[in-house]
């Protein structure tokens, strides 16, 4: 007499445990990267509306101070400091922009240098 072969109820078990822990593992790296993801699409929606607001900066006189506006939904703030070592005849200005998007915030600095009859 031939014994039937197959698994048993309690080697059933332990790979249906397995099988949950492998997959609650993958269910968590993917809810990670969609997490990851998102975060990355809203710096670089406030990356991009840096780019636009400098290059919008780029084509106008600079005065220190601070300026407050919005683009596109983003609020933002600029402030425009003059630096005290620029060649001679030009001004060398700091631009501190703050971009806010809800509970995201960057901030982004660069210098512009600009010949003194362009100042005020």
């Amino acid at each position: 007499m031939s014994r039937a072969r197959g698994f048993t109820l309690l080697e059933m078990l332990a790979a249906l445990v397995l099988l949950a822990i492998a997959a609650s593992v993958l269910f968590g790296a993917f809810g990670q990267s969609t997490r990851s993801l998102s975060r990355v699409a809203g710096h670089e929606r406030l990356d991009a509306a840096a780019r636009s607001l400098m290059d919008a900066f780029d084509d106008r006189r600079l005065t220190p101070g601070r300026e407050q506006g919005r683009w596109d939904g983003l609020a933002w703030t600029l402030e425009v400091t003059p630096q005290p070592s620029a060649p001679a005849g030009t001004v060398l200005y700091r631009l501190d922009l703050d971009v806010v998007d809800g509970r995201r915030r960057a901030h982004y600095a660069t210098l512009r240098l600009r010949g003194r009859e362009a100042t005020p």
